[in-house]
């Protein structure tokens, strides 16, 4: 009785473990990550890149400039298939507005716009780091190590519990 209770319980660990796991990378997949930047300051021309959180491109995302009071946004285009647009921002619009990117509900991301004659803007709700690379996409490398992690200390742990009641 005492082996299969053991047995149990690294199976339930295990079981809680990957479920945990593959719980995370699904989540983290729907979260859009976006990064807008300034070509040329004279033609006022823009171009954003949007992924999802495993690094795919956000592809064909509605992308629209929504004013500061909420009312009927400015459609600007939809992401190509390596989620990018390039636009020029419509007088109508000013730094006061926020740029939507929409993959449909549970994937958007909104930016600031940048002021007219700013350098370079690269903002974004996830965060991305300067070299082009995001601490999710980091962190979804590192998932495989820390489920073997926790799979050796369940059994372990399991394995130390079952010998214990066996004296």
């Amino acid at each position: 009785m005492n082996r299969a209770f053991g047995l149990a319980l690294r199976t339930t660990a295990l079981g809680a473990a990957l479920a945990l796991a593959s719980g995370q990378s699904a989540a983290r997949a729907h979260a859009i990550e976006s990064s807008l930047e300034r070509l040329s300051g004279l033609t006022n021309t823009l171009r954003l890149e949007s992924r999802f959180g495993n690094g795919e491109p956000a592809s064909n995302a509605a992308v629209r400039l929504v004013p500061p009071s909420g009312g009927t946004g400015i459609e600007i285009g939809y992401t190509d298939a390596r989620g990018q647009l390039r636009f020029q921002l419509p007088g109508a619009a000013g730094s006061d507005w926020e740029l939507q990117v929409d993959r449909g509900p549970g994937h958007r991301d909104y930016l600031e716009l940048p002021a007219r004659g700013a350098a370079q803007v690269s903002r974004t709700q996830q965060g991305w780091f300067p070299g082009g690379f995001s601490l999710q996409g980091l962190l979804a490398g590192a998932q495989p190590l820390a489920l073997a992690g926790l799979t050796l200390m369940a059994g372990c742990g399991g394995w130390r519990w079952s010998r214990r009641w066996r004296r």
